[in-house]
């Protein structure tokens, strides 16, 4: 008689499942201690439904610490899929729009270019506006 063990996948906070989460991260390979303790990072983040925006920031400081860059475009296009910047004003949200983070080598990049989205193309007469990230909402079934 064999014994037959299936691979179980469980949803996690975020949204993706644990099998998910492995094949995401499975072939990222940080180069330094610091790179590994921020893959673990990640995957606790997105195991426990952590802030969208620490997920971000864990993505650019991976992008210089691989021995191959490209292992982390499926986790870019996850994050891209599941995030949008969230556009704040007076205690509510005025405008939300997508994440890419290709386009940007850091952080800094990143976040400057969506201040300057805000600033250039949009008409938001709030003086005081803040930009945050957080997860989609799920899709109506």
């Amino acid at each position: 008689e064999k014994f037959c063990c299936e691979r179980f996948s469980i949803r996690l906070a975020c949204g993706v499942t644990s099998t998910e989460l492995h094949d995401l991260l499975a072939s990222v390979r940080p180069t330094s201690s610091e790179g590994a303790d921020l893959l673990l990072d990640l995957r606790e983040l997105l195991m426990s439904g952590g802030h969208p925006g620490k997920c971000v920031k864990c993505f650019f400081g991976l992008l210089g610490d691989l021995d191959r860059p490209g292992s982390l475009l499926p986790l870019r296009a996850w994050l891209e899929e599941q995030l949008v910047v969230s556009v704040s004003a007076n205690g509510r949200e005025i405008d939300a729009f997508p994440v890419r983070l290709g386009r940007s080598g850091s952080l800094e990049d990143f976040c400057q270019a969506a201040i300057d989205t805000v600033r250039h193309d949009r008409g938001f007469t709030d003086r005081r506006i803040i930009l945050g990230f957080r997860f989609r909402e799920p899709a109506a079934a």
